[in-house]
C-alpha cells in the first residue's frame, strides 16, 4: 500500500483593507460601563429618597405632641420618592416588581406612624361566610 500522495497547496493571505471592523464584544463592553454608571446613579438617587422619606417618618414617630398636619411634607418626600422609584422601573434600571416593593414600604412606614399617633384608624376585616 502506498500513501495517497496530496499535492500540496500554498495559500496566501493578503490584508486588502487596513482598516479594521471593531470589535463588538469591545463595544459591548463600552456600552455595559456607560449603562453601570447610569444604572448606579438612578439606584442611588432612589436609596435617597428612601431614607429621607424613612428619616422623616422616625422622627415624626418619636415626636409626642406631632400634629396630623405634619404628615403633609413626609407625603411631599413620599410622592418624589414615588416618582423616582416609577421612571427607575420605565427605563429598566430596577424589576417592576423591586419598585413596587420600595413603594409599598413607604406606604405601610407611613401607615404605621400614622396608626401610632392615632390619626388613622384601620377598619376591622370583614369575615367571609
Amino acid at each position: 500500500m502506498s500513501p495517497i500522495q496530496r499535492p500540496m497547496r500554498h495559500s496566501v493571505v493578503c490584508e486588502a483593507a487596513t482598516k479594521k471592523k471593531a470589535d463588538s464584544a469591545a463595544k459591548r463592553a463600552r456600552q455595559a460601563e456607560k449603562r453601570r454608571i447610569y444604572n448606579k446613579s438612578r439606584k442611588s438617587e432612589v436609596k435617597t429618597r428612601m431614607k429621607k422619606v424613612l428619616e422623616a417618618l422616625d422622627g415624626l414617630r418619636k415626636k409626642p405632641d406631632a400634629q396630623p398636619e405634619e404628615v403633609l411634607p413626609v407625603e411631599k418626600l413620599i410622592a418624589e420618592a414615588y416618582s423616582v422609584i416609577d421612571k427607575a422601573v420605565k427605563v429598566g434600571t430596577l424589576h417592576r416588581n423591586t419598585g413596587a416593593r420600595r413603594k409599598s414600604r413607604l406606604a405601610r412606614r407611613k401607615k404605621a406612624v400614622e396608626i401610632h399617633h392615632g390619626w388613622y384608624t384601620p377598619t376591622p376585616a370583614e369575615t367571609v361566610q
